[in-house]
């Protein structure tokens, strides 16, 4: 959760902070539509502002993916669905996370839609809705190959079968999760999750159907961004996505696979850049040693540059002696290790480098008279050697995310 700042630094530019171009989100929510609606059907589109937001801060991603046409927003537990309810978004919420027992009266009261793999539970949210004079949505998770939350087919129609006795629980969904659409081009495993799913569907249908329930109302959901842009076709009555939304690719492999579907292309535009400014500019002599651990000896007369942010803002520590950041739309390198609150760089061979220049972490900068550069995410992510979903989502929450263009501030 973001904290509140003293009124005395209200009006402080911050030393590292977030720009988002909101636009952006709004035109990558309506090419992800154009493509899930591209055969004629109908499909709800649910996009992720978990983790808030992947990064990008969670009620401005909020808010510009309704802006842009999604149906429904997912969360990953109470507390960021009622952030988001606290600033006045209605639209349906989904936790993608089971709710715990202890969390369900206060998922009902916030009329949040909860995966559903266990009946107590389960009962809970049902007491809570019948005290509250509301109804628990429940949404039960099918096992199909990816042994996290699901349940097996038998165990699945079971629950469901006590749950649709228990007044006050309805069930609204069926939904499972794919465990390798992103990593691979061969997608035979992904098939047999989604055939497993469209079994389970129809059995849990014919169970509403025997109980005197419309099967036709059952939602069902397995996609991700990646099953979205590679099969249109084959999702299903609601259709979740994250990283696309955001601009990413979810996987060179996607891409790749998207052209041997003879997909039509489609543009995804980032919408995140992560920055800072020079702190302080040194010179560091031949021989001097720069960090803890005296990781860096420069090898000629340095111009180094301080810049007011670390780890403790998200910017991993495994970037020591390996991270490039924009000056003037320039790459320097980072020198030395990367601390909690310092990180140096080179600015040797950046002309004109000053004091308060403003640094790019991630994203692209513009310079005079030249293209701009860019440091990607999946490039930072392959200096971590991880994806680039933890590289955005790892940016510290307590930064500032402020629409491009617009002077940042402390709240």
């Amino acid at each position: 959760m973001s904290h509140r700042e003293p009124s005395a630094c209200a009006a402080l530019r911050p030393l590292c902070w977030v720009e988002i171009d909101r636009a952006a989100l709004t035109a990558n929510v309506r090419t992800l539509s154009t493509r899930a609606r591209s055969l004629g059907r109908q499909p709800l589109l649910a996009a992720m502002v978990k983790g808030n937001a992947y990064g990008h801060g969670r009620l401005l991603a909020a808010q510009a993916f309704i802006e842009g046409g999604a149906d429904w927003l997912c969360v990953a537990d109470v507390f960021e669905a009622a952030e988001l309810r606290d600033a006045g978004v209605t639209a349906p919420l989904y936790n993608v996370v089971a709710t715990p027992s202890d969390h369900a009266a206060a998922a009902v009261s916030l009329d949040l839609r909860m995966v559903t793999v266990d009946l107590e539970p389960a009962l809970c949210a049902a007491a809570a809705a019948r005290a509250q004079g509301r109804v628990a949505r429940l949404h039960l998770k099918l096992e199909t190959g990816t042994h996290r939350q699901g349940l097996p087919l038998p165990q699945l129609l079971a629950l469901a079968a006590r749950l649709l006795d228990e007044e006050g629980a309805h069930i609204e969904g069926i939904c499972s999760h794919y465990a390798d659409v992103e990593d691979t081009t061969d997608h035979a495993f992904a098939e047999a999750q989604r055939h497993r799913f469209d079994a389970g569907c129809a059995a849990l249908r014919g169970l509403l159907a025997q109980r005197g329930r419309d099967p036709d109302a059952l939602l069902s959901h397995t996609s991700n961004s990646a099953a979205l842009l590679l099969w249109p076709e084959h999702q299903a009555t609601l259709l979740r996505f994250g990283i696309a939304a955001f601009g990413l690719w979810p996987s060179k492999e996607t891409s790749l696979s998207a052209q041997h579907l003879g997909q039509r292309p489609i543009a995804l535009h980032p919408a995140l850049t992560w920055k800072t400014r020079v702190l302080q500019i040194k010179d560091v002599e031949e021989g001097g040693y720069v960090g803890y651990g005296r990781t860096f000896r420069a090898l000629r007369p340095t111009r180094l540059g301080l810049l007011p942010m670390g780890y403790a803002d998200g910017y991993d520590r495994r970037l020591s002696g390996r991270g490039q950041v924009l000056v003037r739309g320039r790459r320097a390198p980072v020198v030395g290790r990367v601390a909690m609150n310092l990180v140096a760089i080179d600015l040797t061979d950046t002309k004109g480098a000053s004091v308060d220049d403003e640094v790019v972490l991630l994203g692209a900068q513009e310079s005079q008279g030249q293209e701009h550069a860019e440091i990607r995410a999946e490039e930072m992510a392959a200096w971590l050697g991880t994806i680039h979903y933890e590289v955005t989502t790892r940016i510290a929450e307590r930064l500032p995310r402020v629409p491009a263009g617009m002077a940042p501030r402390w709240r």
